[in-house]
């Protein structure tokens, strides 16, 4: 960019901390969390961003991520950020910017992201706005009139046995209750034990459960698993190697047991591919996964105009900015079967952000937080004794002007 710059500054972190428990799955266990962070300026205003790179989501890591950040060729951002509020607010949504920090093949969401949260959170500052009021800008087909704020789904993983995780909960905080999801074991039979055992903490009357296997069972393991949890599960997440339609068809065809997809369902184009082949009834909607809370609320308008159920995941150890980008979409989308909210107040040491991370864990609801923005930055403690600047750039990006 040359002459004046509307967008000044932008700084790429990278931030891992160290998580108080691990948190383990059939397809990965994390004891840290891998998060890149963006800092930028839009007209005067600052503002911050998250991604959070994970290879078996969309094949980013966080050394790709930051590598996108830092090589992007992008339209120029000056012109995006040219006109009104609601102007700048659809010409962000309008970049694409998973294809742009990526390729159209092989797209970057994670690292989009992070660009895109920053440069909304600076937009809506610059403006003393809510980002409420920008998602309304873009997203009304799918948000509600008025902000709800939902209970927040309990995920059972295996570095904790039901008892454990349930013995922890009063019994007015099991009442509560709207939705539990076991992570799957590398065995289907296993899995189905331990459903077995999660459900006798629940009233499923007024609980729904689903097992979510992150892609880690075999096709053949799949079918299995379809027909062994069909009566003990409301819906199975992402039970094979993504973007397997056919077998995905059968599992819902021949089982009987709801799919939602997940790792299958990275871009709308993903969506349009799964209704065509039958194969799924739900889909997991995660912010970082999706490219942003923009390209979410694309992913979210698509699945709802296909006719797909949708659930607003997160991704696990979220450090602060995607925690709060999540938690207003959770409270302004309408008709989400199940939401989840992230555990980062027993994860992380107090103190990472400002304001701090409060969940009711009684009533398992986590708040949206007031802006201007997304109301929410990293503390000083994240920025000095986790996280590490790749690179100070002003212009921040080589951007080209459209010919």
């Amino acid at each position: 960019m040359s002459g004046s710059s509307v967008v000044g500054s932008v700084e790429v972190y990278t931030a891992e901390v160290p998580m108080a428990r691990p948190f383990a799955h059939a397809a990965h266990s994390r004891r840290t969390s891998r998060s890149v962070l963006v800092r930028c300026t839009v007209a005067g205003a600052t503002g911050w961003g998250e991604g959070a790179p994970r290879a078996y989501v969309t094949g980013e890591s966080l050394d790709s991520a930051v590598h996108a950040l830092l090589h992007a060729e992008l339209p120029d951002l000056d012109s995006v950020f040219a006109g009104s509020f609601d102007e700048g607010v659809r010409a962000l949504a309008a970049l694409g910017l998973p294809a742009a920090l990526g390729t159209a093949e092989r797209p970057a969401p994670a690292a989009a992201c992070a660009l895109e949260t920053a440069l909304l959170d600076a937009w809506c500052r610059a403006h003393g706005a809510d980002a409420a009021e920008a998602l309304a800008v873009v997203g009304g087909g799918v948000l509600r009139s008025r902000p709800h704020v939902p209970v927040s789904a309990l995920v059972l993983d295996s570095s904790r046995t039901p008892g454990e995780l349930f013995g922890t909960l009063s019994a007015e905080a099991r009442s509560c209750l709207t939705h539990v999801k076991v992570k799957g074991l590398p065995d289907p039979g296993e899995t189905r034990q331990l459903v077995r055992t999660a459900r006798e903490f629940i009233d499923p009357s007024r609980t729904t459960l689903s097992v979510d296997a992150n892609g880690a069972w075999s096709p053949v393991e799949a079918l299995h698993a379809g027909s062994l949890l069909a009566d003990l599960v409301d819906w199975l997440e992402e039970p094979t190697r993504p973007r397997d339609w056919a077998t995905l068809r059968r599992i819902e065809r021949d089982t009987g047991c709801p799919v939602m997809l997940d790792e299958s369902a990275v871009v709308p184009a993903d969506l349009d591919a799964a209704s065509a082949h039958q194969a799924a009834t739900y889909v997991n909607v995660r912010v970082s996964k999706c490219g942003g809370p923009l390209g979410s609320l694309r992913m979210l308008e698509r699945a709802r105009a296909l006719g797909l159920r949708c659930q607003l995941g997160v991704q696990v150890a979220e450090v602060g900015p995607l925690w709060a980008a999540g938690r207003l979409l959770a409270a302004r989308v309408a008709g989400l079967v199940a939401v989840e909210s992230g555990r980062q107040d027993e994860w992380f040491e107090p103190g990472l952000t400002v304001p701090a991370y409060t969940i009711d864990r009684t009533r398992h609801r986590a708040a949206p937080l007031p802006g201007p923005g997304f109301g929410l930055v990293p503390s000083p403690r994240l920025l000095h004794s986790h996280a590490h600047q790749a690179r100070l750039a002003t212009p921040p990006l080589t951007t080209r002007t459209p010919a």
